[in-house]
């Protein structure tokens, strides 16, 4: 595990409304078997919710656990479903990659993702997201 911080700057259309959101945050890099995982705490309006990032070769897995557990698979060659554990329970959306850009220096470490991206239900469109991440030793 090595200490990195981290950037990560959101931002979030849904029915009309643009919300932004940047957090900057201490976190670790780790290699696991042969993968490699992004993880730290977002503190947001007094709560911290653990975030992993695992970087795949043509993907990005991002989890969030909170208050609403979050498992996205941003995959830029096909449509994935995410399973959103609500407090009602499990709903299932679609998850429509529309960019996906990162370089990860696994020796530095550091790195960059910049994803574009769109969240449906029963074909509804929910909102348009674009993350912009970045980490660094």
């Amino acid at each position: 595990m090595i200490p990195v911080h981290v950037k990560l700057s959101t931002t979030i259309n849904q029915g009309g409304q643009q919300e932004d959101f940047t957090f900057t945050e201490e976190g670790t890099f780790v290699e696991m078997n042969g993968k490699y995982y992004l993880r730290y705490i977002e503190h947001q309006d007094g709560q911290e919710t653990p975030v992993q990032v695992k970087f795949e070769d043509e993907l990005i897995r991002l989890r969030r656990r909170g208050n609403v557990e979050t498992n996205l698979f941003l995959d830029p060659h096909q449509e994935t479903i995410m399973r959103y554990r609500t407090e009602y329970g499990m709903i299932n959306i679609d998850v429509l990659t529309e960019s996906l850009e990162k370089a990860v220096d696994i020796d530095a470490p550091a790195g960059h993702a910049s994803v574009k991206y769109q969240l449906k239900q029963a074909g509804q469109l929910i909102g348009s997201y674009q993350l912009e991440l970045q980490f660094t030793a």
